[in-house]
């Protein structure tokens, strides 16, 4: 993954508002993926940032201490999106910067 980030469209935010659940996936520095599920994004920033209310995620914030590395699915009805990037937690939230983004369905 390259440093650009994705900037995302109208049709993205919206599929991101309104998708009922969000996958979160990290993977730790053995390359073990932890997968959770949180109810719904905190704050769209600068059209590149995705930021998440911690609620426990013990394991994700170790990952991403260690790899850095996460990954982001939501789905509205029938269109959904896969977001890959870098994220960090800071105090109580989990800032995701997307790298990629990939259509699914």
């Amino acid at each position: 993954m390259g440093n650009n980030l994705t900037v995302l469209t109208a049709e993205m935010k919206e599929v991101i508002l309104s998708s009922p659940f969000i996958a979160l996936a990290s993977v730790s520095k053995k390359g073990e993926p932890h997968l959770i599920v949180v109810g719904k994004v905190k704050q769209i920033s600068d059209d590149s940032h995705l930021v998440f209310g911690v609620y426990k995620m013990e394991k994700t914030k170790e990952n991403l201490v260690e790899t850095g590395c996460l990954q982001v699915v939501v789905v509205s009805g029938k269109v959904g999106y896969r977001f890959s990037g870098k994220a960090v937690a800071q105090n109580d939230e989990v800032v995701f910067s997307i790298q990629e983004v990939a259509t699914l369905l």
